[in-house]
């Protein structure tokens, strides 16, 4: 086990970030390293240990120490002096004063109580913004024939879903105007929202507010980035671990209360009572956050007055990603009448795609800089995210379905079996996180928990292939079957962040954490698409054959497509009203469906765990303040 006093030296197994705009940066650390030519990019093999310890003790003989500490100070700005702790001037007072610093501090940016109090107060806006986020799943129905819109049903569940993808990845922005400003803005934007659900009388006016709100997805990202901000990576998974724990915690909360308060209370209700908690979070950030303003000194833009800063806020690029995020979830989310129309909307979504990725390569201040995704950590992680949540948003869906159709269980024992999925996904979150604090490790770890997932969902098709209902599971395998899954995907979530946050010099870890809940985003829209399509093609073409086939020949051909009407729009209908001769083939087509799309998400979680093989072992510092 790697010690805290051990990782805060420099390490000759250091794989350092390969970008970064400041050449004065990579020209410093060219003097320290060495002849440039050997040390661009360094390597864990014995060949690259044994040139980079050469090389080390080449350059310690020979450094000009004053005026290697002057260059750095003049580089990174008079908030230096805790980074020269990192440097290999350690004989200087002033590495030695920083050290001590960072040492009080308990690697923190600011003293650790401190710190902790601003942590636990961002964990109440990751529980509001996963609690917005799964409210409607209980209400939609309602609101809608309320509002009589149920030609708009499919708007009122989009339009949060777009806001969302949207906002997530403008943590970027941050960088010139403020982490506080920002996170202000989200809270506010979000509470208007809230209360124009709650207020609404038309179906345009509540989709209105349903987008307003979705602005709380910019909480969980900003949250993330300043939780970056004050925690050494070393440390950083176990507070990320906390963090997704509350996230989990706000989605079982959300459906349930939102359906509680609208049976007691009506649908109203359920936004009413966020508003008020929207105010207390504003509240809580006013008398707990208190950021150093020395944080964004490093940054060149943040300083500007706003007219200046509005000019180099990247606008096109705002734009053109919210072109592109609208067409996609539009073309994934809705059902076209022609192949015209489809393909219509994918060439212009490939052409907004190449237009924003020329905008973001010319771009002075990119709210996704492409050239991050050059490298391969930070593709890798990216890619991971999308295909993780894919995979895991089929089987949130329709795991459920599988056990309401195929094994007959009832919302509230369904409900009951959800309970060690949650509690598997908080677990996980948290234990990945100690295992990088105490290794400093995550590639080797990652993997394992990746082929983990994988078998699992392996097993979970074996024990649910439906074909001819030769088994049902059992009682053991209803609480377990998902679990390798979620657990997988779980400690996914946290070895990305650090691995993204590590791999890019520490001005973009801002950007990088907006890219990862940019895929996110993605990948939870395309999951849904793609295995509701896969579901629902598969259940309507197995259910007409099946049903059709099992027809008693004195049952008219008519009455059984009646039959396989009522069985595809509710299943309810399959134990309450079919007649008996169809009872077995519509439970065997709803299984086929579901067993397809637990396919897919076996299929996705493999592309996950080959995104994850790409990734490079960048060390976890222990201390926020990093020369890399």
């Amino acid at each position: 086990m790697v010690t805290d006093t051990e990782s805060s030296s420099d390490s000759s197994e250091d794989v350092r970030p390969i970008y970064s705009d400041d050449r004065a940066l990579l020209e410093n650390e060219q003097q320290e390293d060495g002849p440039a030519d050997l040390t661009k990019v360094t390597s864990t093999s014995f060949q690259g240990l044994v040139v980079e310890n050469l090389i080390d003790s080449i350059s310690q003989k020979g450094a000009d120490e004053s005026d290697e500490d002057e260059q750095l100070r003049a580089v990174h700005g008079p908030n230096y002096s805790a980074t020269l702790a990192r440097a290999r001037t350690a004989g200087s007072t002033a590495s030695e004063t920083a050290q001590e610093q960072c040492n009080d501090e308990g690697g923190f940016l600011l003293p650790e109580r401190q710190a902790k109090v601003i942590i636990w107060s961002l964990f109440s806006l990751s529980f509001l913004a996963s609690l917005d986020a799964t409210v409607l799943s209980t209400l939609v129905t309602d609101i809608a024939s309320d509002l009589g819109a149920m030609q708009y049903i499919s708007w009122i569940t989009t339009a949060y879903l777009l806001s969302m993808s949207i906002i997530q990845p403008l943590g970027g922005l941050s960088d010139i105007f403020g982490r506080e400003p920002m996170l202000y803005g989200c809270l506010v934007v979000y509470t208007l929202g809230c209360l124009q659900c709650a207020t609404a009388q038309s179906a345009p006016s509540f989709v209105l507010g349903r987008f307003l709100s979705g602005f709380a997805g910019g909480l969980t990202t900003l949250g993330t980035i300043i939780m970056s901000d004050l925690i050494p990576l070393r440390r950083r998974g176990v507070y990320q671990g906390l963090g997704n724990m509350c996230y989990g915690l706000g989605s079982t909360v959300g459906g349930t209360f939102g359906g509680w308060v609208a049976h007691h209370f009506g649908w109203r209700m359920a936004f009413w009572c966020q508003v008020p908690y929207g105010v207390l979070c504003i509240a809580i950030m006013a008398t707990t956050l208190r950021l150093p303003a020395s944080l964004m000194d490093g940054n060149p833009y943040y300083r500007l007055p706003l007219r200046q800063k509005l000019h180099v806020v990247d606008i096109r690029g705002i734009m053109l990603l919210a072109t592109a995020l609208s067409i996609f979830i539009i073309a994934t989310s809705f059902h076209f009448q022609s192949s015209t129309s489809v393909g219509a909307m994918g060439v212009l979504f490939l052409v907004v795609v190449g237009l924003f990725i020329h905008t973001e390569s010319t771009a002075k201040a990119p709210i996704v800089p492409m050239r991050l995704l050059k490298d391969r950590s930070v593709l890798g992680c990216s890619l991971a995210n999308m295909f993780g949540t894919m995979y895991t948003f089929v089987i949130m869906y329709y795991y459920p379905v599988y056990l309401a159709t195929v094994c007959g269980l009832n919302s509230e024992q369904i409900g009951v079996r959800v309970v060690p999925m949650v509690l598997a996904l908080s677990a996980s979150s948290i234990l990945s996180g100690y295992y990088m604090k105490w290794t400093g490790k995550y590639w080797t770890f990652s993997l394992v928990v990746n082929i983990a997932g994988s078998l699992g969902l392996l097993l979970m098709l074996a024990c649910t292939f439906p074909f001819g209902l030769k088994r049902s599971i059992s009682v053991f395998e209803q609480y377990t079957l998902c679990v390798p899954a979620l657990v997988s995907y779980s400690a996914m979530l946290t070895v990305t962040l650090l691995a993204l946050i590590a791999a890019v010099p520490i001005q973009y870890q801002a950007s990088v954490t907006s890219i990862q809940y940019a895929f996110r985003g993605i990948g939870s829209v395309l999951g849904t698409s793609m295995g509701s399509q896969l579901f629902t093609l598969t259940l309507t073409s197995q259910m007409a054959k099946k049903v059709l086939q099992a027809k008693p020949s004195h049952v008219p051909p008519h009455q059984a497509l009646d039959v396989v009407r009522a069985g595809l729009d509710s299943a309810a209908y399959i134990r309450s009203g079919a007649p008996q001769w169809a009872v077995r083939p519509m439970i065997e087509s709803y299984g086929i469906g579901c067993w397809w799309s637990f396919s897919f998400s076996a299929v996705t979680s493999v592309l996950c765990l080959l995104a994850m093989a790409t990734i490079r072992e960048y060390k976890l510092y222990s201390t926020v303040h990093r020369t890399k």
